[in-house]
C-alpha cells in the first residue's frame, strides 16, 4: 500500500521534535493550575487589602522591573540562544548576572528617592528599597534557569514556578490576615512577601534541578554573548518601558491622592487580569519557540512552519480571550475583586483589547532572537515605544476635554482613556510590527493575516453568543455564581464549534500526545 501524502498540518506537526511537543503539553497543563493559584490568591488579596495598596504596588514595579530586565535577563536568554555553551563560559554568565543584579537592585532603591518625589508619596523609598532584594534574588537563578531552558526541560520549570506562586500566595494571605491593624502597610508588606517567597522557591528550584555548582569565570568566549544579550536585553526593556508608559503616567498624575492610588490600583488590578490570559499562552509558546526556532534554523522550510504553527496557536487562544474577557468584564471584576471595586469593571473592559495582540507582540521577540537579529528587535521596540507614548499623551489631552461634560471626577476620566488609549494603540501597530519581524525571517504576513481574520470573526460571533445568553441570564436574575460559569461554558462550546477544524490543527497536537488524524 502506498501512504497517503501527509496534510501541510501533519508536515507541521511532525516537523516540531517530540520532546518540544511533550514539554510544552506539560507546560500548558501546568499553565490551568498556576492560573487557578494565580486568580484564587488575587480575588482573596483584593478582598483583604482593597485597590491602595495595589496603587502603590504599581508605582513600584516598574521601578523594580526595569532596572532588573536591563541587568539580568540579556545574558541569560543569550545563553539560551547560544549553539554551545561551555562550563567555563556558564560560570561566566552566573558571575556577570549577579553583579548586574546587584547593581540593578541598587538602582530600584535610587529610584525609589526620586520618585517618591515626582509621584509625592514618600512610603515609596522604604518600599523600593524592600522591592530591591527580589532582584538579587532572581538573579541568582537565572543561569540556572537557562540550562534548563537549553535541555527543554520546560515542564519541569512549569512546576517550579507553579510550587513557587503556591506557596508565595498562601505566605501572602497569611500576612496580609496577620496585619490587619493597618491595611495599606499590611497590604504593601503581603505583597512583598508574594514576591521574595515566589522567586526564592523557583531559584531554589532551578539549582536543584539544574544540578550545576558555577566554577571560575573566564572572559575569552564572552564576547558574542554580550552582543546578544546586551541587544536583547535593551531590547526587553524598552518594550516593558512601553508596557508600563500608562502606570507611570497615571502615578505621575493620580498618585498623590487617596482617590488617585485607589483608582490606579484597581487600574493595576485589571491590567494584571488582563495578562493573564496572555501569560497562560505566551510563558509556554516563549520558552519553548526560542530553544526550538533556534535548533531549526538551519532548515528554512521547517523553521518557517515551526514558527507559524506557534502564531497560529497563540492567536486561536488569545483572541477569543479578549473578545470573551470584555463581554463578561463586570461579572468577573464582581466575582474576582468583590464590593468596592466598581469602576474596576470599566477597566478591565478597556483593556480586554489588547489581549488579542499582546501575543502576538510579545512572541515575536523569540522569533527575532531566534536568528540572532537582536538589533532588529530593538530598532522595533524603540518605535512601538514612541507611538505608544504618542497614543497616552493623545488620551491625556482627551480626558481633558471630557472632563467637564462627563460628570465624573478627573481622576476616573483620566484613567478611562488612557485605558482605552492602551489598548486601541496596541491593535494599531500590529500589523506593521508583524509585518516588519516576519519580513526579517523571510516569513509570509498574508497567510497569518487570512487566519486571524478567521479567528476575529468567529470570536465575535461567540461574543454576540454570550453576551445574548447572559443578557438572559440577568433578565431571570440568576446568581453571579451560576451566570458567570454559564457564560463561560458557554463562550467555549460556540468558539470550539465554530473552530473546531483550526483547534484540531494546531491546538490538539500541542495538548495531546497522539500525532495520526491532525488533518
Amino acid at each position: 500500500m502506498v501512504d497517503s501524502p501527509q496534510t501541510e498540518s501533519e508536515q507541521s506537526v511532525a516537523a516540531i521534535p517530540e520532546q518540544v511537543q511533550q514539554e510544552t503539553r506539560k507546560v500548558l497543563l501546568l499553565q490551568i493550575a498556576r492560573q487557578i493559584v494565580a486568580i484564587s490568591g488575587a480575588a482573596a488579596l483584593y478582598r483583604l487589602l482593597g485597590p491602595e495598596p495595589f496603587g502603590l504596588y504599581g508605582m513600584v514595579i516598574p521601578l523594580l522591573m526595569l532596572p532588573r530586565m536591563a541587568a539580568t535577563l540579556g545574558l541569560s536568554t543569550a545563553a539560551v540562544q547560544s549553539e554551545s555553551l561551555s562550563q567555563s563560559l556558564r560560570s561566566t554568565v552566573f558571575s556577570i548576572t549577579l553583579f548586574l543584579g546587584i547593581m540593578a537592585a541598587l538602582v530600584t532603591g535610587a529610584l525609589g528617592h526620586l520618585f517618591s518625589r515626582i509621584y509625592q508619596v514618600p512610603e515609596l523609598v522604604w518600599i523600593c528599597w524592600t522591592f530591591a532584594g527580589t532582584t538579587v534574588v532572581d538573579s541568582l537563578g537565572l543561569t540556572h534557569f537557562a540550562g534548563l531552558q537549553r535541555q527543554l526541560k520546560l515542564g519541569r520549570i512549569a512546576a517550579i514556578r507553579l510550587a513557587g506562586q503556591t506557596i508565595a500566595a498562601i505566605v501572602s494571605v497569611a500576612v496580609a490576615v496577620r496585619l490587619q491593624q493597618d491595611v495599606l502597610t499590611s497590604g504593601i508588606l503581603a505583597l512583598i512577601a508574594m514576591e521574595f517567597t515566589q522567586l526564592t522557591v523557583n531559584t531554589l528550584g532551578y539549582w536543584w534541578h539544574g544540578r550545576w555548582l558555577p566554577g571560575r569565570p573566564v572572559t575569552s568566549e564572552l564576547k558574542q554573548l554580550l552582543a546578544f544579550g546586551g541587544n536583547y536585553s535593551l531590547s526587553s526593556l524598552v518594550f516593558y518601558a512601553g508596557q508600563n508608559l500608562d502606570k507611570v503616567m497615571l502615578a505621575v498624575i493620580l498618585g498623590s491622592t487617596q482617590t488617585g492610588q485607589r483608582l490606579l490600583g484597581m487600574y493595576t488590578a485589571m491590567y494584571n487580569q488582563m495578562m493573564k490570559p496572555v501569560y497562560f499562552v505566551t510563558d509556554p509558546v516563549t520558552s519553548v519557540m526560542l530553544p526550538a526556532l533556534s535548533r531549526a534554523r538551519q532548515n528554512a522550510g521547517n523553521y518557517h512552519r515551526i514558527a507559524m504553527n506557534f502564531y497560529r496557536f497563540t492567536a486561536i487562544l488569545l483572541v477569543p480571550a479578549g473578545v470573551g474577557l470584555a463581554v463578561v468584564s463586570e461579572d468577573a471584576v464582581l466575582l474576582i475583586s468583590g464590593p468596592n471595586w466598581d469602576e474596576a469593571a470599566t477597566f478591565l473592559f478597556a483593556l480586554a483589547p489588547a489581549i488579542c495582540v499582546h501575543g502576538l507582540i510579545n512572541i515575536s521577540g523569540s522569533l527575532l532572537a531566534s536568528v540572532g537579529q537582536t538589533g532588529r528587535l530593538l530598532g522595533a521596540a524603540a518605535i512601538l515605544f514612541v507611538i505608544q507614548a504618542q497614543g497616552l499623551a493623545a488620551a491625556y489631552w482627551f480626558a481633558g476635554q471630557l472632563e467637564s461634560s462627563s460628570g465624573r471626577s478627573t481622576e476616573e476620566v483620566v484613567s478611562v482613556a488612557v485605558a482605552v488609549s492602551y489598548s486601541m494603540v496596541l491593535i494599531f501597530v500590529t500589523v506593521p510590527y508583524l509585518a516588519f519581524c516576519f519580513s526579517r525571517v523571510g516569513l509570509s504576513l498574508r497567510l497569518l493575516l487570512g487566519d486571524l481574520i478567521q479567528i476575529l470573526g468567529r470570536s465575535m460571533l461567540m461574543g454576540v453568543t454570550v453576551w445574548f445568553v447572559q443578557d438572559l441570564m440577568l433578565l431571570a436574575e440568576w446568581s453571579l455564581y451560576v451566570r458567570f460559569p454559564v457564560a463561560i461554558a458557554v463562550g467555549v462550546l460556540a468558539y470550539a464549534v465554530l473552530m473546531w477544524p483550526r483547534i484540531q490543527q494546531y491546538v490538539i497536537p500541542f495538548l495531546t500526545k497522539r500525532q495520526e488524524g491532525l488533518a
